[in-house]
Protein backbone atom coordinates (compact mmCIF):
# COMPACT_ATOMS: atom_id res chain seq x y z
CA UNK A 1 0.00 0.00 0.00
CA UNK A 2 1.77 3.36 -1.26
CA UNK A 3 1.24 6.59 0.53
CA UNK A 4 -0.01 9.45 -1.08
CA UNK A 5 2.44 12.05 -3.09
CA UNK A 6 2.56 14.95 -0.47
CA UNK A 7 1.74 18.51 -2.29
CA UNK A 8 4.41 21.10 -1.80
CA UNK A 9 1.95 23.50 0.08
CA UNK A 10 1.64 20.67 2.68
CA UNK A 11 5.32 21.37 3.64
CA UNK A 12 5.40 24.97 3.33
CA UNK A 13 2.06 24.72 5.62
CA UNK A 14 3.40 22.32 8.05
CA UNK A 15 6.98 24.57 8.14
CA UNK A 16 4.99 27.74 8.99
CA UNK A 17 3.09 25.74 11.85
CA UNK A 18 6.33 24.90 13.00
CA UNK A 19 7.36 28.37 13.60
CA UNK A 20 3.90 29.30 14.91
CA UNK A 21 4.33 26.46 17.62
CA UNK A 22 7.89 27.22 18.27
CA UNK A 23 6.51 31.69 18.79
CA UNK A 24 4.25 30.23 21.28
CA UNK A 25 6.92 28.20 23.00
CA UNK A 26 9.03 30.70 23.57
CA UNK A 27 6.76 33.49 24.50
CA UNK A 28 5.86 31.08 27.34
CA UNK A 29 9.14 30.54 28.08
CA UNK A 30 10.45 34.16 28.14
CA UNK A 31 7.50 35.86 29.30
CA UNK A 32 5.89 33.56 32.21
CA UNK A 33 8.70 30.72 33.49
CA UNK A 34 12.05 32.11 32.82
CA UNK A 35 12.28 33.22 36.26
CA UNK A 36 10.63 30.51 38.04
CA UNK A 37 11.73 28.51 40.62
CA UNK A 38 11.84 25.09 39.65
CA UNK A 39 11.98 22.22 42.60
CA UNK A 40 11.39 18.39 42.44
CA UNK A 41 11.21 17.01 39.45
CA UNK A 42 11.89 19.99 37.21
CA UNK A 43 15.24 20.50 38.95
CA UNK A 44 16.31 17.17 39.05
CA UNK A 45 16.15 17.27 35.09
CA UNK A 46 18.11 20.54 34.70
CA UNK A 47 20.63 19.76 37.46
CA UNK A 48 21.34 16.31 36.70
CA UNK A 49 21.76 17.09 33.14
CA UNK A 50 24.44 19.72 34.12
CA UNK A 51 26.02 16.98 36.33
CA UNK A 52 26.26 14.47 34.09
CA UNK A 53 27.52 16.86 31.23
CA UNK A 54 30.34 17.21 33.65
CA UNK A 55 31.60 13.84 33.79
CA UNK A 56 29.38 13.27 37.71
CA UNK A 57 27.44 10.73 36.00
CA UNK A 58 23.90 10.09 36.82
CA UNK A 59 24.09 10.75 40.91
CA UNK A 60 21.39 13.22 42.80
CA UNK A 61 21.19 16.51 42.21
CA UNK A 62 20.02 17.31 45.31
CA UNK A 63 22.91 16.40 47.58
CA UNK A 64 25.77 16.28 44.77
CA UNK A 65 28.67 16.62 47.01
CA UNK A 66 27.96 13.03 48.34
CA UNK A 67 28.26 11.15 44.42
CA UNK A 68 24.67 9.28 45.36
CA UNK A 69 23.79 6.93 42.58
CA UNK A 70 20.32 8.21 40.98
CA UNK A 71 17.96 6.72 38.98
CA UNK A 72 14.58 7.60 40.32
CA UNK A 73 13.81 8.86 35.96
CA UNK A 74 14.81 7.21 33.27
CA UNK A 75 17.50 9.17 31.24
CA UNK A 76 16.69 10.41 27.75
CA UNK A 77 15.30 13.65 28.83
CA UNK A 78 17.90 14.16 30.86
CA UNK A 79 20.82 13.63 28.32
CA UNK A 80 18.56 15.56 25.92
CA UNK A 81 19.16 18.67 28.26
CA UNK A 82 22.28 17.57 28.81
CA UNK A 83 23.49 18.44 24.91
CA UNK A 84 23.67 22.61 25.49
CA UNK A 85 25.51 21.87 28.34
CA UNK A 86 28.12 20.03 27.33
CA UNK A 87 28.73 22.96 25.52
CA UNK A 88 28.55 25.81 28.62
CA UNK A 89 24.94 26.39 27.72
CA UNK A 90 23.97 25.31 31.47
CA UNK A 91 21.07 27.81 32.71
CA UNK A 92 17.67 26.99 33.32
CA UNK A 93 16.54 29.33 30.55
CA UNK A 94 18.55 27.39 27.80
CA UNK A 95 17.30 24.43 28.70
CA UNK A 96 13.57 26.03 28.40
CA UNK A 97 14.23 26.95 25.04
CA UNK A 98 16.26 23.54 24.45
CA UNK A 99 12.49 21.53 25.45
CA UNK A 100 10.74 23.86 23.38
CA UNK A 101 12.75 22.72 20.25
CA UNK A 102 11.97 19.07 21.19
CA UNK A 103 8.24 20.27 21.33
CA UNK A 104 8.58 21.76 17.73
CA UNK A 105 9.66 18.42 16.93
CA UNK A 106 6.89 16.77 18.03
CA UNK A 107 4.10 19.06 16.53
CA UNK A 108 5.51 18.18 13.11
CA UNK A 109 5.12 14.49 13.66
CA UNK A 110 1.69 15.14 14.76
CA UNK A 111 1.23 16.85 11.42
CA UNK A 112 2.94 13.92 9.70
CA UNK A 113 0.60 11.81 11.13
CA UNK A 114 -2.54 13.14 10.41
CA UNK A 115 -1.33 12.85 6.81
CA UNK A 116 -1.22 9.56 6.69
CA UNK A 117 -4.36 8.93 8.47
CA UNK A 118 -6.69 11.33 6.56
CA UNK A 119 -4.35 13.29 4.09
CA UNK A 120 -2.94 16.55 4.25
CA UNK A 121 -5.28 18.48 5.30
CA UNK A 122 -5.98 16.93 8.23
CA UNK A 123 -1.89 17.08 8.92
CA UNK A 124 -1.99 20.78 8.99
CA UNK A 125 -4.99 21.03 11.30
CA UNK A 126 -3.70 18.08 13.26
CA UNK A 127 -0.10 19.94 13.66
CA UNK A 128 -2.21 23.46 14.13
CA UNK A 129 -3.99 21.99 17.32
CA UNK A 130 -0.61 20.98 18.93
CA UNK A 131 1.29 23.89 17.93
CA UNK A 132 -1.73 25.99 20.07
CA UNK A 133 -3.02 23.67 22.42
CA UNK A 134 -1.81 24.45 25.91
CA UNK A 135 -1.16 20.98 27.12
CA UNK A 136 1.48 19.95 24.50
CA UNK A 137 2.99 23.56 24.93
CA UNK A 138 3.07 23.70 28.47
CA UNK A 139 5.12 21.05 29.36
CA UNK A 140 8.02 22.19 26.94
CA UNK A 141 8.35 25.02 29.38
CA UNK A 142 8.11 22.64 32.91
CA UNK A 143 11.90 21.34 32.04
CA UNK A 144 9.67 17.46 32.60
CA UNK A 145 10.21 14.06 30.83
CA UNK A 146 6.84 14.95 29.48
CA UNK A 147 8.16 16.79 26.90
CA UNK A 148 10.51 13.47 25.25
CA UNK A 149 7.82 11.27 25.81
CA UNK A 150 5.07 13.23 23.97
CA UNK A 151 7.85 13.36 20.98
CA UNK A 152 8.94 9.67 21.14
CA UNK A 153 4.91 8.97 21.39
CA UNK A 154 4.19 10.94 18.64
CA UNK A 155 7.25 9.12 16.63
CA UNK A 156 6.20 5.76 17.48
CA UNK A 157 2.31 6.22 15.94
CA UNK A 158 3.94 8.00 13.29
CA UNK A 159 6.32 5.12 12.31
CA UNK A 160 3.19 2.67 12.93
CA UNK A 161 1.50 3.95 10.45
CA UNK A 162 4.36 3.63 7.87
CA UNK A 163 4.50 0.31 8.72
CA UNK A 164 0.75 -0.19 8.44
CA UNK A 165 1.31 1.21 4.62
CA UNK A 166 4.85 -1.01 4.09
CA UNK A 167 5.16 -3.57 6.45
CA UNK A 168 8.78 -4.42 6.41
CA UNK A 169 10.04 -5.91 9.47
CA UNK A 170 12.57 -3.10 9.49
CA UNK A 171 9.95 -0.76 9.67
CA UNK A 172 8.68 -2.52 12.53
CA UNK A 173 11.82 -2.52 14.12
CA UNK A 174 11.73 1.18 14.10
CA UNK A 175 8.79 1.56 16.00
CA UNK A 176 9.98 -0.91 18.89
CA UNK A 177 12.95 1.37 18.76
CA UNK A 178 10.68 4.51 18.83
CA UNK A 179 8.89 2.29 22.03
CA UNK A 180 12.13 1.44 23.68
CA UNK A 181 13.11 5.57 23.80
CA UNK A 182 9.78 6.52 24.99
CA UNK A 183 10.20 3.95 27.80
CA UNK A 184 13.47 5.94 28.34
CA UNK A 185 11.21 8.62 29.13
CA UNK A 186 8.92 7.28 31.09
CA UNK A 187 8.54 3.61 31.97
CA UNK A 188 5.03 2.91 31.53
CA UNK A 189 5.55 3.75 27.58
CA UNK A 190 7.44 -0.16 27.30
CA UNK A 191 3.75 -1.02 26.62
CA UNK A 192 3.86 0.65 23.40
CA UNK A 193 5.93 -2.91 22.54
CA UNK A 194 2.76 -5.36 23.42
CA UNK A 195 -0.35 -3.55 23.06
CA UNK A 196 1.05 -1.70 19.30
CA UNK A 197 3.91 -3.61 18.10
CA UNK A 198 2.15 -7.01 18.09
CA UNK A 199 -1.27 -6.12 16.78
CA UNK A 200 0.90 -4.60 14.09
CA UNK A 201 2.43 -7.13 13.02
CA UNK A 202 -0.18 -9.90 13.03
CA UNK A 203 -2.71 -7.33 11.24
CA UNK A 204 -0.96 -5.52 8.79
CA UNK A 205 -2.26 -6.48 5.72
CA UNK A 206 0.74 -8.22 3.66
CA UNK A 207 -0.84 -11.24 1.39
CA UNK A 208 1.80 -14.16 1.16
CA UNK A 209 3.42 -13.21 4.69
CA UNK A 210 3.02 -16.70 7.36
CA UNK A 211 2.52 -16.59 10.41
CA UNK A 212 6.45 -17.05 11.38
CA UNK A 213 7.40 -13.54 9.27
CA UNK A 214 4.88 -12.04 11.40
CA UNK A 215 6.46 -13.40 14.70
CA UNK A 216 10.23 -13.18 13.42
CA UNK A 217 9.10 -9.23 12.74
CA UNK A 218 7.70 -8.71 16.29
CA UNK A 219 10.98 -10.20 17.83
CA UNK A 220 13.14 -7.89 15.34
CA UNK A 221 10.97 -4.79 17.07
CA UNK A 222 11.52 -6.24 20.87
CA UNK A 223 15.31 -6.54 19.95
CA UNK A 224 15.44 -2.73 18.89
CA UNK A 225 13.62 -2.05 21.59
CA UNK A 226 15.37 -4.35 23.99
CA UNK A 227 19.16 -2.95 22.09
CA UNK A 228 17.95 1.17 22.90
CA UNK A 229 16.98 0.03 26.62
CA UNK A 230 19.84 -2.13 27.13
CA UNK A 231 22.79 -0.02 28.26
CA UNK A 232 20.44 2.07 30.68
CA UNK A 233 19.03 -1.53 32.16
CA UNK A 234 22.44 -2.90 32.50
CA UNK A 235 23.92 0.06 34.14
CA UNK A 236 20.85 0.26 36.67
CA UNK A 237 21.30 -3.91 37.66
CA UNK A 238 25.18 -3.09 38.49
CA UNK A 239 24.61 -0.04 40.61
CA UNK A 240 22.15 -0.47 42.84
CA UNK A 241 22.00 -3.59 46.02
CA UNK A 242 18.50 -4.60 44.69
CA UNK A 243 17.96 -5.38 41.07
CA UNK A 244 16.11 -2.28 39.05
CA UNK A 245 15.30 -1.62 35.74
CA UNK A 246 13.95 1.32 34.15
CA UNK A 247 13.33 4.10 37.65
CA UNK A 248 13.76 3.51 41.52
CA UNK A 249 10.95 5.77 41.92
CA UNK A 250 7.78 3.33 42.07
CA UNK A 251 7.97 2.38 45.03
CA UNK A 252 7.84 5.72 46.90
CA UNK A 253 5.60 6.98 44.13
CA UNK A 254 3.42 4.02 45.10
CA UNK A 255 3.80 4.54 48.58
CA UNK A 256 2.43 8.27 48.31
CA UNK A 257 -0.89 7.42 46.78
CA UNK A 258 -2.09 4.68 48.38
CA UNK A 259 -2.99 5.43 52.17
CA UNK A 260 -5.31 6.54 54.21
CA UNK A 261 -4.59 9.87 53.40
CA UNK A 262 -5.59 9.58 50.16
CA UNK A 263 -7.65 6.49 49.76
CA UNK A 264 -10.14 7.90 53.00
CA UNK A 265 -9.15 11.83 52.25
CA UNK A 266 -10.87 14.15 50.76
CA UNK A 267 -8.64 13.73 47.21
CA UNK A 268 -8.72 9.78 46.78
CA UNK A 269 -7.38 10.57 43.05
CA UNK A 270 -4.06 12.25 44.00
CA UNK A 271 -1.14 11.25 46.21
CA UNK A 272 0.00 12.56 49.62
CA UNK A 273 3.66 13.03 50.67
CA UNK A 274 3.25 12.77 54.04
CA UNK A 275 2.39 8.75 53.29
CA UNK A 276 5.65 8.56 51.91
CA UNK A 277 7.32 10.54 54.78
CA UNK A 278 5.61 8.22 57.18
CA UNK A 279 7.23 5.19 55.90
CA UNK A 280 10.40 6.65 55.84
CA UNK A 281 10.61 7.49 59.40
CA UNK A 282 9.07 4.14 60.51
CA UNK A 283 10.94 1.24 58.26
CA UNK A 284 14.19 3.21 56.70
CA UNK A 285 17.39 3.53 59.04
CA UNK A 286 20.52 4.32 58.04
CA UNK A 287 22.27 4.66 54.73
CA UNK A 288 20.27 3.12 51.72
CA UNK A 289 20.56 3.36 48.04
CA UNK A 290 17.71 3.98 45.89
CA UNK A 291 17.18 0.33 45.03
CA UNK A 292 16.79 -0.48 49.07
CA UNK A 293 14.46 2.34 49.35
CA UNK A 294 12.36 1.62 46.66
CA UNK A 295 11.76 -1.74 48.03
CA UNK A 296 10.60 -0.92 51.68
CA UNK A 297 8.31 1.99 49.77
CA UNK A 298 7.07 -0.57 47.40
CA UNK A 299 6.13 -3.71 50.00
CA UNK A 300 4.38 -0.61 52.08
CA UNK A 301 2.24 0.34 49.51
CA UNK A 302 1.37 -3.05 48.54
CA UNK A 303 0.72 -4.18 52.45
CA UNK A 304 -1.74 -1.34 52.55
CA UNK A 305 -3.50 -2.44 49.42
CA UNK A 306 -3.62 -5.88 49.99
CA UNK A 307 -5.27 -4.85 53.31
CA UNK A 308 -7.84 -2.54 51.58
CA UNK A 309 -9.34 -4.55 48.90
CA UNK A 310 -12.69 -3.21 49.90
CA UNK A 311 -11.63 0.92 48.92
CA UNK A 312 -9.92 -0.35 45.21
CA UNK A 313 -13.43 0.25 43.37
CA UNK A 314 -13.51 3.77 44.30
CA UNK A 315 -10.01 4.85 44.18
CA UNK A 316 -9.48 3.92 40.75
CA UNK A 317 -12.99 5.37 39.53
CA UNK A 318 -11.87 8.43 41.09
CA UNK A 319 -8.70 8.26 39.08
CA UNK A 320 -10.14 8.01 36.08
CA UNK A 321 -12.43 10.20 36.42
CA UNK A 322 -9.93 12.91 37.23
CA UNK A 323 -7.58 12.78 34.43
CA UNK A 324 -10.80 13.46 31.74
CA UNK A 325 -11.98 16.07 34.15
CA UNK A 326 -14.96 14.54 35.42
CA UNK A 327 -13.89 13.90 38.86
CA UNK A 328 -12.90 16.93 41.53
CA UNK A 329 -12.02 19.48 38.22
CA UNK A 330 -11.44 22.15 40.14
CA UNK A 331 -9.41 20.51 42.57
CA UNK A 332 -7.62 19.35 39.85
CA UNK A 333 -7.11 22.63 38.43
CA UNK A 334 -6.00 23.53 41.80
CA UNK A 335 -3.37 21.14 42.34
CA UNK A 336 -1.96 21.36 38.75
CA UNK A 337 -1.30 25.20 39.80
CA UNK A 338 -0.03 24.61 44.13
CA UNK A 339 2.10 21.32 42.74
CA UNK A 340 2.92 20.99 38.89
CA UNK A 341 3.57 24.68 39.01
CA UNK A 342 1.08 25.79 36.43
CA UNK A 343 -0.64 28.87 35.84
CA UNK A 344 -3.70 29.03 37.91
CA UNK A 345 -5.31 30.55 34.65
CA UNK A 346 -3.63 28.11 32.16
CA UNK A 347 -4.12 24.89 34.34
CA UNK A 348 -8.33 25.78 33.67
CA UNK A 349 -7.91 26.62 30.19
CA UNK A 350 -5.63 22.97 30.02
CA UNK A 351 -8.70 21.37 31.29
CA UNK A 352 -12.04 22.25 29.36
CA UNK A 353 -9.50 22.73 26.51
CA UNK A 354 -8.50 19.34 26.89
CA UNK A 355 -12.52 18.26 27.64
CA UNK A 356 -13.55 19.91 24.34
CA UNK A 357 -10.57 17.99 22.10
CA UNK A 358 -11.32 14.30 24.03
CA UNK A 359 -15.05 14.80 22.74
CA UNK A 360 -13.91 15.99 19.14
CA UNK A 361 -11.14 12.77 19.40
CA UNK A 362 -14.34 10.14 20.21
CA UNK A 363 -15.69 11.73 17.06
CA UNK A 364 -12.57 11.39 15.12
CA UNK A 365 -12.07 7.95 16.11
CA UNK A 366 -15.52 6.86 14.93
CA UNK A 367 -15.02 8.68 11.34
CA UNK A 368 -11.31 6.65 10.79
CA UNK A 369 -13.22 3.82 12.13
CA UNK A 370 -16.43 3.68 9.40
CA UNK A 371 -14.39 4.84 6.86
CA UNK A 372 -11.45 2.11 7.34
CA UNK A 373 -8.92 3.45 5.36
CA UNK A 374 -6.09 2.98 8.06
CA UNK A 375 -6.75 0.96 11.59
CA UNK A 376 -7.58 3.03 14.38
CA UNK A 377 -5.98 0.97 17.02
CA UNK A 378 -2.40 3.01 16.99
CA UNK A 379 -3.79 6.39 17.70
CA UNK A 380 -5.91 4.43 20.62
CA UNK A 381 -2.59 2.60 22.61
CA UNK A 382 -1.74 6.27 24.23
CA UNK A 383 -4.72 6.65 25.87
CA UNK A 384 -4.85 3.03 27.18
CA UNK A 385 -1.31 3.13 28.26
CA UNK A 386 -2.17 6.59 30.28
CA UNK A 387 -5.52 5.44 31.59
CA UNK A 388 -3.79 1.82 32.79
CA UNK A 389 -0.73 4.39 34.52
CA UNK A 390 -3.33 6.46 36.42
CA UNK A 391 -5.44 3.49 37.52
CA UNK A 392 -2.24 1.68 39.08
CA UNK A 393 -0.79 5.33 40.23
CA UNK A 394 -2.52 8.75 40.89
CA UNK A 395 -4.44 11.17 38.58
CA UNK A 396 -1.25 14.24 37.10
CA UNK A 397 -2.39 16.12 34.29
CA UNK A 398 1.44 15.37 33.09
CA UNK A 399 0.91 11.87 32.80
CA UNK A 400 -1.95 12.29 30.45
CA UNK A 401 0.61 14.16 28.01
CA UNK A 402 1.62 10.91 26.57
CA UNK A 403 -2.16 10.91 24.81
CA UNK A 404 -2.36 14.24 24.17
CA UNK A 405 -0.94 14.38 20.78
CA UNK A 406 -3.31 11.42 19.32
CA UNK A 407 -5.83 13.20 20.84
CA UNK A 408 -4.87 16.05 18.70
CA UNK A 409 -4.88 14.22 15.56
CA UNK A 410 -8.07 12.58 16.18
CA UNK A 411 -9.50 15.95 17.05
CA UNK A 412 -8.72 17.00 13.23
CA UNK A 413 -9.96 14.31 11.98
CA UNK A 414 -13.88 15.17 13.33
CA UNK A 415 -12.82 18.97 12.42
CA UNK A 416 -12.39 17.70 9.00
CA UNK A 417 -15.16 15.44 8.23
CA UNK A 418 -17.28 18.28 10.00
CA UNK A 419 -16.24 20.60 7.32
CA UNK A 420 -16.64 18.01 4.72
CA UNK A 421 -20.17 17.97 5.44
CA UNK A 422 -20.89 21.75 5.96
CA UNK A 423 -19.54 22.14 2.64
CA UNK A 424 -21.32 19.51 0.91
CA UNK A 425 -24.58 21.01 2.78
CA UNK A 426 -23.74 24.22 1.25
CA UNK A 427 -22.75 22.84 -2.64
CA UNK A 428 -24.62 23.86 -5.15
CA UNK A 429 -25.46 20.49 -6.08
CA UNK A 430 -26.59 19.73 -2.47
CA UNK A 431 -28.82 22.17 -2.98
CA UNK A 432 -30.52 20.94 -6.07
CA UNK A 433 -31.01 17.61 -4.61
CA UNK A 434 -34.76 16.84 -3.52
CA UNK A 435 -36.05 15.87 -0.09
CA UNK A 436 -37.80 12.99 -0.18
CA UNK A 437 -41.38 13.13 -1.42
CA UNK A 438 -40.86 16.92 -2.75
CA UNK A 439 -40.35 17.01 -6.19
CA UNK A 440 -37.50 19.25 -8.01
CA UNK A 441 -37.67 23.18 -8.06
CA UNK A 442 -39.36 24.17 -10.90
CA UNK A 443 -41.50 21.22 -11.66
Amino acid sequence: MTRPVTPRWFRWGLAAIALLALAIRLIYVFGFRQHHQFGGDAFFYHAGANLLADGKGFISPFEPSRHIQAGEHPPLYLIYLAIPSVFGFTSVLTHLVWSSLLGVGTVVVVGLIGRDVRGPRVGLLAAGIAATYPNLWVPDGSLMAESMAMFATALAVYLAYRYWRDPRWWRLALVGAASGAGALSRSELILIVPLMVVPLALLAPAPGRVSRQRWTAIGGAALAALTLMAPWLVFNLTRFEKPELLSTQFGPLLSSANCDDVWRGDTKSYFSVSCSIAIRDRLIHGRLDESETDAIYRRAALDYIGRHTDLIPGVVAARLGAIVGVYQPSTQINLDSAIEGREHGLARLDLYGFQVLALLSVAGAIVLRRRGSVPVFPLLVPPVIVLVTVALTYASTRFRSSAEVVVCVLAAVAVDAAGERLLARGSPKAQETPEPGRPPHGT
